[in-house]
């Protein structure tokens, strides 16, 4: 790669300004400094440098502004949307402290830290954090979209528990900003910051640990390649309709190919399996999940009591990094035929589909502005399909239209009113 004489003389100024780490495409390290969660994409930049402290982004936006060079902030890479082809790209993940002030139950975390950084900081004081079902997300990021938790039917968005975020502007400013910046603060609370800004630390509520009931119930609804039964997704739909705001799901349909490397009961098969998160006793949770057993006779059923250190559990979702496209809609009710397709999804390419039951507190009010999408949703709707990282790489637009996973959420288009950004991720294509 060649440098613009803009980009060169930044990567100078650069060198001699900041505490971390000046990288260029030659230099050792600089693949493992861009190293991300999402492999569908890789960025490509002239230069990248690790922030060590917040100072270096203050620098790193003031003199790139300076040198009429772009922008681009990596945290942990895990929603990923776009590449970075040219300028900087500016890493976060060194920026991960976490604070904990158990008197107003509140973490102060870093830009760079996971919910697993939180979650391990708040655990000595009978605390948790908001945080949704993988612990390796960036917890700033993840708020910034709203936050959808692991109890959110009881505890809400994420982004209502928010009390301030550190932002360093365009001209690298750092301002604390707050509900007394409301437009502002509406704005990072559901949409994220604009283009020039850097969210570089946040002010959280935490929440009581108290007892967790989690887990899962799979059920075999038929042969790959073949109509499944949807009797299971019916009863799911029904439901839902009656549960209390202390019982939060997520129903999730895939077909498996017949392949030896797989266990055997899910060989070749089309699986849905319901994930349950209860704040309540383990007769509560039993009451609870009774009407799915008595619909089928799940092939693996983990519902039991768990320490919150093991949330992950719940939803069993892989943590090691891939390639993937995602996207979502928002829908206000199931359609009955939408969910008939779905015990029959085949399509052009693999598709996960995932429905998180939403309502309760998160239908509530916010106390304070914000500009969060959802709250007049009743489920979440999102499909993940796998790309080929060789294409998706080098030819975004391409990958894109080969396994964009939208057509699998054609049928629960009716009911739709709006879409989650934080649940559309990938290659972006053309847009």
């Amino acid at each position: 790669m060649t440098l613009s004489n803009a980009a060169s003389g930044l990567a100078g100024a650069l060198a001699d300004s900041v505490a971390g780490p000046v990288l260029l495409p030659d230099d050792s390290g600089f693949t493992e400094e861009l190293a991300s969660f999402q492999l569908g994409l890789r960025h490509q930049p002239d230069l990248v440098v690790g922030a060590r402290r917040v100072a270096d982004v203050r620098t790193v936006l003031q003199l790139a502004g300076e040198h009429g060079v772009p922008v681009t902030v990596h945290n942990t890479g895990h929603g990923m949307r776009f590449s970075a082809d040219e300028g900087v790209v500016l890493t976060l993940r060194r920026l991960n402290g976490v604070l904990i002030d158990p008197a107003t139950r509140t973490a102060r975390v870093g830009g760079g830290a996971t919910w697993n950084d939180v979650m391990a900081a708040a655990a000595p004081h009978g605390l948790v954090p908001p945080s949704g079902s993988l612990g390796c997300v960036g917890a700033v990021g993840y708020t910034l979209g709203g936050g959808i938790s692991l109890l959110a039917r009881s505890d809400g968005w994420a982004s209502d528990l928010v009390r301030s975020f550190t932002v360093v502007t365009e001209d690298g400013e750092e301002r604390e900003v707050g509900p007394d910046d409301a437009e502002w603060f509406a704005q990072l609370r559901g949409s994220g910051p604009v283009r020039g800004e850097v969210v570089t630390e946040m002010t959280i509520g935490l929440l009581p640990e108290g007892r967790l009931q989690g887990g899962g119930l799979t059920f075999d609804i038929g042969a790959t390649g073949a109509e499944g039964d949807p009797a299971v997704l019916h009863a799911f739909r029904e439901w839902t309709a009656e549960l209390p705001d202390e019982l939060t799901s997520t129903l999730r349909v895939m077909s498996f190919p017949d392949l030896d490397y797989l266990p055997p009961m899910l060989r070749g098969r089309r699986i849905a399996r319901v994930a349950v998160a209860l704040r309540g006793t383990e007769e509560d949770a039993e009451r609870l999940v009774a009407p799915l057993r008595k619909v089928a006779q799940p092939i693996e059923d983990t519902l039991a009591p768990m320490p919150f250190a093991e949330y992950p559990r719940v939803h069993a979702e892989p943590d090691n990094p891939g390639p993937f496209i995602g996207e979502n809609l928002l829908v206000d009710a199931l359609d009955v035929t939408a969910l008939e397709n779905l015990a029959r999804l085949t399509g052009p390419t693999m598709v996960i589909v995932n429905i998180r039951h939403l309502g309760g507190a998160l239908a509530r009010p916010a106390a304070v502005p914000d500009t969060v999408q959802g709250r007049d949703a009743q489920y979440l709707v999102a499909a993940v399909a796998p790309v080929d990282p060789l294409v998706s790489v080098t030819h975004p637009g391409a990958a894109y239209d080969q396994a964009n996973p939208g057509w699998a959420l054609e049928p629960f288009g009716t009911a739709k009113v709006g879409v989650s950004p934080g649940f559309s991720v990938g290659p972006r294509g053309r847009s």
